[in-house]
């Protein structure tokens, strides 16, 4: 499998909540849990996009909310 950010190859990925990339541990900027069962991921990309981080960092809107957005 391939990292859709960066092109590495790798074994184990996430998914970035804000723009449902498959990243690498590499392209991971932060990750954090919502709830016992949620984890939220945001990609250095999408940490560069102010609205997407205000979304990460308050955890206001759903992922998917931040997905509509684009």
């Amino acid at each position: 499998m391939r990292c859709e950010r960066c092109g590495a190859e790798v074994v184990k990925y996430d998914v970035c909540n804000y723009c449902s990339r498959k990243i690498c541990v590499n392209c991971v900027k932060s990750s954090k849990r919502k709830t016992k069962v949620v984890r939220l991921v945001i990609c250095k990309d999408c940490w560069g996009m102010m609205e997407r981080r205000k979304a990460f960092k308050h955890s206001e809107l759903s992922p998917g909310v931040a997905v509509s957005q684009q």
